[in-house]
């Protein structure tokens, strides 16, 4: 797998920091002026801090009057309270509600980027990695950004106040901070480079462990996991995985260990015991140094310290959040390369393939999925593609359905190249029923029609159930089309057979006008006899439309205008079934070796 360049010039982070933050002017614009008022009013609560300090010590040791003193304690006292009424605010109500927003917004955002990949991004396991990865990540990095950067903005007002403070009072304390605290820096940015690194290596051990858990806790796999020797797989799997994710850990955390002593003993031992006793002998030998000044001193000492280190924890902070936004980007900024300019799609009339061959982008480019597929079909026609598991008859209704594009060679839609088309439109003139359909967790309705549900389309949902052999199960039901699918979300919900769910999943290409169906598999779940049923109700309801059926169960193909036997990625006969029985060739072969049913006539 490619891994991540870490190069992060200032530029590069402020520009993808910027990249983040316009979410939040896009959609909390407040959120900016709000951190904006915490990070200048905490900066100034620390700068008022270490002045208030110096003038409280002086005025006890000059003998200011007592009411002055008091005057401006209150002031500052009120300024606090002020301040801390606003920070609980901010914190406990308004962050939270702009969370919210930004979850909502962002999710949303990133969902319908998803709907729009191309198929082959999902087979780019870097690419999927860095998909998931921005799905979990954006919005609480959105949020995790302004956060850092209002109290960078308040380190940043306090640090250089304390600095001219600091400077006027000592010198030497002040450059010996500034240094140790830059070594400390350069040091901290390298360990925030190793925890990107780490998180990257662990980001597919965690995407596994993430894997086996959904398997056992997901209905649709519960029945296998009590045959067979599954569940000791996965169980001995997901403690290898855990192992791995442990040497990982313990893999970086040697290597940051060294990093992490280096910088804490510059950063935290030599300001806290040098500066320190620094201080103290000065006091002692210095008879001009007042006690304000040297309480002032110490405390502007540790603000500069604390604040400045912060300000480099903050920069590197800011960096590790450019990496991962850059994977965030190369999700939200990929272009799909199947694209189209024709958006008008004319009503079908023909569909042809020229020399087509195809081999999947993240597999063996040597190895072709399908080569030198040629065929047409007319409307009205009914086609079949038969031949075994592997021959390449799913992968020629993806190119199909242009969820790919072909390698080599040309599709033709009424005879323009189907590249021409928008792909969502072209896709409009065609419903596809794949082999691994899904039913969802909501109403019979809403998984006909593949949204919600009006009652105005009641008529259409109904006689979609009825094309597709589900009418008889329908009446059992106890809320009609209005009842809930699987008890994911409703312990009242309904729990269909695998043949019923495939039934469910053909009623949505007779939900919608398509004008050219394809049927994967159609039958796969179902028995014999309620095969045939199904098949002469797909063909009754759509007579006048034009249907791909694709099959290794050959009583379907007999009611084909015409049959492609597929071998091994090509085509290796062509006919109707009679006559591909008398040619006695792979199909006559496929057809006897299937069970006595389809050779004693009794679906004719």
């Amino acid at each position: 797998m490619k891994k991540t360049k870490f190069s992060q010039n200032p530029v590069k982070v402020w520009k993808n920091l910027w990249f983040m933050v316009q979410y939040v002017i896009k959609y909390v614009p407040s959120y900016i002026f709000v951190t904006l008022v915490e990070g200048v009013g905490r900066g100034f609560w620390h700068i008022f801090g270490v002045l208030f300090m110096k003038y409280l010590f002086d005025a006890v040791e000059s003998g200011l009057d007592f009411a002055t003193v008091m005057f401006w304690t209150v002031l500052w006292l009120v300024y606090q309270l002020v301040f801390e009424l606003f920070n609980k605010w901010r914190l406990k109500v308004y962050v939270p509600k702009a969370k919210l927003v930004l979850h909502e917004k962002i999710q949303n955002e990133l969902y319908m980027k998803a709907r729009n990949l191309d198929q082959s991004c999902y087979d780019d396991p870097e690419f999927y990695n860095d998909f998931i990865w921005a799905i979990r990540e954006s919005d609480e990095r959105v949020s995790s950004i302004m956060e850092n950067f209002g109290l960078f903005i308040n380190r940043v007002i306090c640090s250089v106040a304390v600095l001219g403070i600091l400077v006027t009072l000592d010198i030497p304390v002040t450059v010996f901070l500034l240094v140790s605290l830059l070594v400390g820096f350069i040091l901290k940015n390298i360990l925030s480079k190793m925890n990107v690194q780490q998180d990257e290596e662990i980001n597919p051990i965690n995407r596994k462990l993430e894997y086996i858990d959904r398997v056992f806790y997901l209905p649709d796999r519960a029945k296998e996991l009590r045959l067979g020797g599954i569940a000791e797989y996965l169980h001995e799997s997901y403690k290898t995985t855990v192992d791995e994710r442990i040497s990982c850990i313990k893999k970086w955390f040697k290597k940051r260990l060294k990093f992490s002593l280096v910088s804490d003993f510059i950063i935290e031992f030599m300001p806290e015991t040098g500066a320190t006793f620094y201080l103290l002998i000065r006091y002692i030998l210095d008879p001009t140094l007042t006690l304000g000044s040297f309480t002032a001193s110490f405390s502007a000492m540790w603000k500069l310290f604390w604040t400045i280190d912060d300000i480099g924890n903050y920069f590197t902070k800011f960096g590790e959040h450019s990496m991962y936004i850059e994977k965030v980007k190369r999700f939200i900024e990929y272009e799909p390369k199947i694209v189209g300019e024709v958006k008008e799609v004319p009503e079908f009339e023909s569909l042809k393939v020229e020399n087509l061959s195809f081999a999947y982008p993240f597999g063996d480019a040597d190895t072709k999925i399908l080569k030198n597929i040629s065929f047409e079909i007319k409307k009205g026609e009914k086609i079949a593609f038969v031949g075994y598991n592997g021959a390449g008859k799913t992968t020629l209704i993806k190119l199909l359905m242009r969820l790919y594009d072909c390698n080599e060679g040309e599709i033709f839609y009424n005879g323009q190249n189907i590249k021409d088309f928008v792909p969502e439109n072209y896709r409009e003139h065609i419903g596809a029923v794949f082999q691994d359909y899904k039913v969802f967790a909501a109403t019979v309705a809403e998984n006909v029609l593949g949204g919600e549900f009006d009652p105005k389309n009641e008529e259409v949902v109904l006689s979609a159930l009825k094309a597709a052999s589900f009418g008889e199960k329908l009446q059992e039901l106890p809320d009609g089309i209005n009842s809930q699918l699987t008890t994911e979300f409703s312990a009242d919900g309904v729990g269909l057979s695998g043949g019923e769910s495939q039934k469910i999943a053909i009623s949505r290409v007779f939900a919608r006008p398509f004008e050219l169906i394809i049927m994967d598999e159609p039958s796969s779940s179902l028995d014999p006899v309620a095969e045939f049923e199904l098949n002469k109700s797909i063909l009754k309801n759509a007579a006048d439309k034009t249907i791909i059926f694709i099959s290794h169960r050959l009583s379907t193909t007999q009611m084909a205008d015409r049959i492609y036997m597929f071998d091994h990625g090509e085509i290796a006969e062509i006919g109707s079934h009679d006559e591909l029985m008398a040619l006695g060739g792979k199909y006559c072969e496929m057809y006897h070796v299937q069970a006595e049913k389809y050779s004693n006539g009794q679906f004719e």
